[in-house]
């Protein structure tokens, strides 16, 4: 290094401490008197502009924007780096300058068109901030200005194409970059050699499968089909040539592509030529990969839309070939079975014929979990009777199974998944109890009879068996068709079959502690249940690990901050996020943090390695995660929970809560086993724990975390500069096509925003009149009274909200708490802490906010304390309760004889005495008795 670049280097240095030590006018000083001896640079202009930016001063700061804009309108252009660099921080940090950021690039490469570094950090830039247009401008730019390097003509049809595909692009737009990203497509093709044997090939030429699937792409936006066929069945680009080498992504694309096409009968004869049975032994074995059930789809649906006697019987007669051939071939006898399906719909058969074709494939596939699954799409189609018909037989065929090993038992498992479907579940409403009592009996049976693994000293070890669905039928037929025969607050399930379902699972766990939809539902249950504590364990041995916090943990997360807020009692060996909600909360939301990054750098290495549709994939995965409405949500919940129950600061959500952009919804709920009529809801939406929270259900949330935000920052006397704007009520609620709140959501919901319009008020807030002011005051004071009767405890200690949503027992006595009486106590606990927040800056000595009558503040600060007050009275009342002499004998009693719904018949009781383990049995009470203590103790925790 030379003597003057030591100098130039120790000098930055210095620059560079002051600012990292926060002295921004010491900072100041030196580049000025650097500037002034001399060093006029635009390296120093650009860094004076962006210290000036810094300064919290108002007249340094606008300055500094002014001169930063100033140096990017400069000419000559900027074109070195280290300038560059500082002019696009400024203004990523200014905010609102896009374009800028855009032409200071652009300007520098046209300034200096060959040198690489401009282009490529111009291009990095773009790329990785999701500017698809100023990317697709860089990648065009370096493929004129360096054409040896074939990447960047990829480069610019991929950037092209995001264009054209890119949802916020305007229309115009998109269909010129898409038309551009075809045609440059289309050239490198064509480029390619068609004599394979042709070592060289034009630098432009599509020279892997992977480019090629970057065509497919672009030709499926341009929606151009058939021309996809022909590529794909030329010499030089098609399935056969060098590039494929008959790779079956692309027979899957050729297939999707002559449907898309309507090319019916190239379609049939193509997938007719795919499940030729081979005459060599040898070559059979090949025949399994393409007996793919997208090969006969193409092949049903292509036989249908030609609509001929004559191609219906010889694709009949096909099939029936195939299946001679490979009788084991599952997507063979469901082609017969679609078939015969297919006929009843034309009219060719009747609908006998349609239930011969259905029994023949129980017979067929009895032995496997997925038969009834396969059968759901055509049973439905069959009258009453004829279903009714089918059900019997499929019970007296898994009867006279005759399996061994692994599968003994699968026969019998799909007929009583049929028998739950189309005899209980589509007349649910008039489903009798010894129906119900009957069906869990078998159930429970089936299970005893079947032999299971022997129980290792590793029960870990234990994987799940095809017989764990027979537990799990038993606990969803109590759960589902009690609410028939138990008379039933709310409509909602009876807690107390809640409890026994929950006794059969945590049996089934003890046999098969992996099985996934055993352990879902048992989270729903106890989370039903008030037992959050029993919830977060039951959630930790599911192991839910990254993407799954985006599609599976809401299944444990949603409304958890008013159900179960606090930390339960650490368990042995157990991770803090196992027994501590914040803790799960804070290692969700940092999956999301670390997967952006991830993402970002897996797209650009993406890029590099040409890897173009896999890079596509992750830029979408990266956005459905930016715009996740979970992400969201779990902040809210997260700040929620801290409001709630202490512990660390949430602050560092803050942005990400009060996020306002769209939502994207990649929820997922077919990880629980469904056995309902295609009439029915599903049996998870029946768990759910009130309605699902969408868009409305966040805005609504997002007022609570606002208004508590405010009355933070009015606390500490911070100066308020925001403009809040507080929606209507009726805007958040009532604005959802479907229902997301509970009634609790709803009432707290109107509270807070009442609350909200105060704390605007009282911070000087022009946009609340007076007379919101009065209106607002009068809503709160209602609220409160209304709760205060609803909380008012009799001689026997009960209250309104405890008849609605407590457990209770044959006696009448509430046996303990539920969700819905945790999350309306909570509700109701955070309004009152804003209130109570509110009222204390309302009446600070020497304030010199606007003023709120002082009469009414004092009569809503009572109320609020007396709120407070009544709460804590229902909660030590139901503690005590939980905790009362006898109460685990009456437990255990309630699981074995069903004690509150009424005496089970012998049959039942029966086959769960032979089921329970008595000393398992009195474990399992326990542990929910103590979870429901420790829940209510959560509860008195909370203070104003």
């Amino acid at each position: 290094m030379s003597t003057n670049d030591a100098v130039f280097h120790r000098r930055n240095k210095q620059i560079e401490d002051a600012i990292d030590a926060q002295n921004l006018k010491q900072a100041l000083q030196l580049v000025e008197k650097r500037i002034k001896k001399g060093e006029d640079t635009p390296f120093l202009k650009a860094w004076k502009a962006h210290i000036l930016h810094r300064h919290a001063d108002d007249a340094h700061h606008r300055r500094g924007i002014a001169e930063t804009l100033d140096l990017c309108k400069a000419e000559p252009a900027v074109t070195d780096l280290e300038t560059l660099d500082i002019l696009y921080e400024t203004l990523q940090k200014i905010g609102g300058h896009e374009d800028t950021m855009r032409n200071i690039w652009e300007r520098a490469a046209k300034a200096k068109p060959q040198i690489r570094d401009i282009q490529t950090r111009w291009f990095t830039y773009a790329f990785e901030g999701d500017d698809w247009k100023s990317a697709q401008k860089a990648a065009m730019s370096m493929q004129n200005n360096f054409p040896k390097k074939r990447k960047y003509y990829i480069w610019a049809i991929f950037l092209s194409y995001l264009l054209a595909v890119d949802e916020a692009s305007p229309e115009m737009e998109r269909k010129l970059f898409g038309t551009l990203a075809y045609r440059m497509v289309s050239k490198a093709a064509e480029s390619v050699p068609s004599d394979p044997k042709e070592l060289l090939s034009p630098p432009r030429a599509l020279q892997s499968a992977e480019e090629l699937l970057l065509l497919v792409k672009i030709y499926e936006s341009q929606g151009r089909h058939a021309e996809i066929v022909k590529i794909l069945d030329s010499e030089n680009l098609g399935i056969k040539s060098n590039i494929i080498q008959n790779d079956w992504s692309f027979i899957g694309v050729k297939l999707s592509s002559l449907e898309r096409a309507e090319m019916w009968t190239e379609g049939l004869s193509y997938t007719r030529e795919l499940l030729a049975i081979p005459s060599i032994e040898q070559e059979k074995k090949a025949i399994q990969e393409r007996d793919d059930w997208a090969v006969w789809h193409l092949l049903l649906i292509a036989t249908q839309k030609i609509n001929s006697t004559e191609t219906s019987s010889e694709t009949q007669k096909f099939i029936s070939e195939f299946t001679a051939s490979q009788p084991k071939s599952r997507n063979a006898q469901l082609a017969l079975l679609d078939m015969a399906h297919s006929s009843f719909q034309s009219g060719s058969v009747e609908q006998e014929g349609l239930l011969s074709a259905c029994q023949g494939y129980f017979d067929h596939s009895k032995s496997k979990l997925y038969c009834f699954g396969d059968l759901l799409s055509y049973l439905p189609s069959l009258d009453k009777d004829l279903v009714s018909k089918f059900v019997e037989y499929a019970s007296k065929a898994s009867i006279q199974s005759e399996e061994n090993g692994p599968f003994r038992g699968v026969a019998v498992i799909n007929a009583l998944k049929a028998e739950y479907c189309f005899l209980l579940s589509s007349g649910a409403a008039n489903v009798t109890r010894e129906k119900v009592e009957d069906f869990v009996s078998r159930c429970l049976m089936e299970y005893r009879k079947t032999d299971r693994p022997e129980r290792s000293s590793a029960p870990s070890t234990i994987e799940s068996q095809p017989t764990d669905d027979l537990y799990v039928l038993a606990a969803m037929g109590l759960i589902r068709f009690s609410r028939a025969w138990v008379p039933s607050k709310q409509e909602e399930i009876p807690d107390v079959m809640l409890i026994r379902a929950a006794a059969i699972l945590e049996c089934l766990i003890v046999d098969s502690p992996h099985n996934y939809q055993a352990l879902l539902l048992l989270v729903r249950i106890y989370l039903r249940l008030g037992a959050g504590s029993l919830a977060l364990k039951a959630f930790s041995q599911l192991s839910v690990k990254q993407l799954q916090f985006e599609t599976v943990a809401h299944n444990l997360f949603t409304r958890l901050a008013t159900i179960h807020p606090h930390s339960a009692p650490p368990i042995e060996g157990a991770e803090y996020k196992d027994f501590n909600p914040q803790s799960a909360f804070v290692q969700a939301l940092n999956f999301y943090k670390s997967a952006d990054l991830t993402s970002t750098r897996h797209r650009s290495n993406g890029l590099d390695y040409g890897s173009y549709v896999n890079t596509e994939g992750t830029i979408e995965l990266q956005k459905r995660l930016k715009q996740s409405v979970c992400r969201r949500m779990w902040a809210l919940e997260a700040k929620r929970m801290q409001r709630l129950a202490g512990g660390d600061s949430m602050g560092r959500f803050d942005e990400l809560a009060g996020d306002p952009s769209p939502l994207i919804d990649q929820r997922m709920f077919d990880a629980f086993m469904n056995c309902e009529a295609p009439s029915q809801p599903t049996f998870e939406q029946l768990m759910r724990l009130g309605p699902l929270p969408q868009a409305h259900w966040i805005r609504s949330t997002q007022v609570t975390d606002r208004l508590f935000g405010l009355l933070k920052d009015m606390a500490a006397q911070k100066p308020i500069t925001a403009t809040l704007d507080v929606p209507g009520f009726d805007d958040i609620v009532s604005g959802s096509s479907d229902p997301e709140f509970t009634p609790s959501e709803i009432e707290c919901t109107n509270t807070n925003l009442s609350l909200l319009n105060l704390a605007m008020y009282l911070s000087g807030s022009k946009s609340v009149t007076s007379g919101q002011v009065d209106e607002s005051l009068s809503q709160v004071e209602d609220w409160l009274n209304s709760k205060l009767k609803a909380l008012a405890t009799d001689q026997a200690c009960l209250s309104p909200m405890m008849l609605e949503t407590a457990v209770f027992s044959q006696s009448d006595a509430p046996y303990a708490p539920t969700w819905r009486f945790f999350h309306a106590i909570y509700s109701i606990l955070e309004s009152v802490k804003a209130l109570v927040s509110l009222c204390s800056i309302a009446t600070k000595k020497g304030s010199k906010t606007t003023k709120l009558p002082k009469y009414r503040v004092e009569v809503l600060l009572d109320l609020g304390r007396k709120v407070h007050q009544s709460a804590q009275a229902n909660v030590r009342a139901l503690k005590k309760q939980v905790s009362e002499s006898g109460k685990l004998g009456s437990l255990i009693d309630l699981v074995m004889t069903g004690s509150g719904t009424g005496e089970d018949g012998p049959q039942l009781r029966g086959e769960l005495e032979k089921t329970f383990d008595t000393s398992s049995l009195e474990l399992f009470c326990g542990e929910l008795m103590e979870s429901w203590d420790e829940g209510l103790g959560g509860v008195l925790a909370v203070r104003l």
